[in-house]
């Protein structure tokens, strides 16, 4: 139009969509701009699917779901009695086939449950079902897209105290370092999206927190570790941190949990993983056992959630760490493709209990948007 400004609709295919647009002006000078737009086909409203008379989809639950999973496992009840045969197909290719003897019984007639392998791409996996009345098959998309989310890490080592009656300590940095260096060589976390605060004011980490809010996706993950001292104000009910500017007498530059709970409720990640030797308010943190409801690495995931493993002291920590000191570990000796946050807790719970003073927890850091999810730790390959 007359203000230079173009309206015009498109039609989109599904995935990723590349538009150039090209503009030259009065004097020939010429201008070029490339867009990607990504049209994913979501079915939202469960009347639109894919009605089956025999087969319910327990796992995937929606007919597309996209992972950054190479393997997933479904679940599928069959509510048919007479079942001549089950078939298990994966991208055109029968990946099992069983007869009603072979298929385990269980609330539905016949569960069909284990982990199938996943190209990089969309992936269709269906099942057929063969009765006496003819053949049903159901299928779901399953998106297997390597890049679809970005590991973001903040480790923060508080060591060497500006008040002299804050006693130094000797391993906070070389233990955070470790960290990052198990999560860079063996899992999916780059170095160039971990922050590393070695002995950091209170407002080197508050601006941190503040940068991460922008860096961090809907579609990321962030993990938090915390090494340094920490306080536990009875009175108040309330957990800090003590940055290395911090005054014994005065707590202004003191680090309140609840200001760190501020910044997890803001920052948009989809998981959140508290790594913390000190203390953490009982207000705000909601212990649970670990494992009484075992969920799917995939249910864990497809659920945003915000979470934290504390060493469970109240106390002055030790100048060396038997709960980082297991944390280093298991991270280290895990052979597994994915390991969950309350996997790790697990792993590590009896170990601290039996070699320190301290009883580690797990929980769920409440009205922060967790959603009953939890952080998942992909091995590199």
């Amino acid at each position: 139009d007359s203000k230079g400004m173009l309206s015009i609709q498109l039609n989109l295919t599904e995935g990723d969509n590349f538009i150039s647009i090209e503009a030259t002006d009065e004097y020939g000078n010429t201008s070029n701009k490339t867009l990607i737009v990504s049209r994913n086909v979501l079915v939202q409203d469960r009347s639109l699917e894919e009605k089956s008379k025999y087969i319910v989809w327990n796992e995937p639950s929606q007919p597309y779901v996209k992972v950054p999973f190479s393997k997933y496992t479904i679940d599928v009840c069959i509510k048919a009695e007479q079942v001549s045969a089950i078939k298990l197909v994966v991208n055109g290719t029968v990946f099992k086939e069983m007869n009603n003897t072979e298929a385990s019984r269980g609330e539905c007639s016949f569960t069909i449950k284990g982990e199938v392998n996943l190209k990089e791409g969309k992936n269709t996996v269906s099942i057929v079902v063969s009765t006496p009345e003819g053949t049903e098959e159901s299928s779901r998309t399953i998106d297997f897209q390597l890049t679809e989310s970005v590991y973001h890490a903040l480790v923060i080592a508080s060591q060497t105290y500006e008040d002299d009656r804050i006693a130094d300590l000797s391993f906070p940095i070389q233990d955070a370092q470790k960290l990052i260096d198990v999560l860079v060589e063996k899992y999916t976390f780059d170095r160039e999206n971990v922050i590393f605060l070695q002995n950091p004011t209170k407002a080197e980490i508050i601006g941190a927190l503040h940068s991460l809010r922008t860096k961090v996706s809907d579609v990321d993950n962030l993990l938090i570790f915390y090494a340094g001292h920490g306080l536990w104000d009875k009175e108040m009910s309330t957990g800090y941190w003590l940055p290395v500017d911090a005054d014994k007498d005065n707590p202004v530059n003191w680090m309140p949990n609840t200001d760190l709970t501020n910044y997890l409720k803001a920052i948009k990640a989809k998981h959140i993983l508290l790594l913390a030797d000190a203390c953490f308010s009982g207000g705000i943190f909601r212990t649970r056992a670990a494992f009484k409801d075992l969920k799917s690495v995939e249910k864990l995931y497809n659920m945003p959630s915000r979470k934290a493993i504390t060493s469970g002291t109240l106390k002055e920590v030790p100048d060396q760490s038997v709960f980082i000191h297991y944390i280093l570990n298991r991270l280290n000796e895990n052979i597994n493709d994915y390991l969950s946050g309350e996997q790790l807790f697990s792993s590590i719970r009896m170990a601290v209990i039996n070699n320190s003073p301290n009883v580690p927890q797990y929980g769920t850091i409440q009205n922060t948007g967790d959603e009953g999810g939890d952080f998942i730790f992909i091995k590199r390959k």
